[in-house]
């Protein structure tokens, strides 16, 4: 996760998958192989189409168009009309249950209607949710919601029988958590102006 979207790249990817999990070569089993992406629509295509059964994750972010594409440009170009059929193909067609993961961002995702949303999308796909507290960016204005925030998000999607972590990343207080050390880097490797 973090490192780029692996199902911009199955050309790469799949061949590296079947070597992984090929038992004459590494023979890892796929239930232990994540793909994480954010909404790569073809990409997906191509992975239920060779039908390696490795686990999904999706960065969603947003149950809505309006809010994922706020947070996640790469909904303007496959947005849920288009995302949701392909992980309903992805899910019939799976063994596994899929994970959204979902970055709580004060005042832009964290209302009950978000949760509400949210968990139509995880009901009608079978999926669990991955919360994660925004991590605080200097020079972004998005905000981290406050604890009680995050965990009354989570009350309500446990409430509605969402199967529901929450993910604390270590390292916000010192500017290195998810998400912190890629812009610092970036700032420093090219300085504005």
């Amino acid at each position: 996760m973090g490192m780029g979207e692996p199902l911009a790249n199955t050309d790469h990817l799949l061949p590296a998958l079947r070597l992984i999990t090929d038992r004459q070569a590494l023979g890892l089993s796929p239930r232990h192989i994540t793909i994480s992406t954010s909404g790569n629509v073809p990409g997906l295509n191509k992975l239920i189409a060779s039908g390696i059964p490795v686990r999904l994750a999706v960065s969603l972010h947003g149950a809505t168009d309006d809010v994922r594409s706020r947070i996640m440009p790469v909904n303007r170009r496959w947005p849920l009309a288009e995302l949701i059929p392909a992980l309903e193909t992805w899910q019939a067609n799976s063994k596994h249950m899929l994970t959204f993961e979902y970055i709580l961002i004060s005042g832009v995702n964290d209302a009950p209607q978000h949760a509400q949303a949210l968990s139509e999308l995880a009901k009608k796909l079978h999926a669990k949710v991955n919360l994660i507290p925004y991590n605080p960016v200097q020079g972004l204005e998005w905000r981290r919601p406050t604890e009680t925030a995050c965990r009354a998000f989570r009350r309500t999607l446990l409430t509605l029988h969402i199967p529901t972590t929450m993910r604390y990343e270590k390292g916000a207080d010192i500017n290195a958590a998810c998400g912190q050390l890629r812009l610092q880097h970036s700032e420093e490797t090219h300085p504005p102006g």
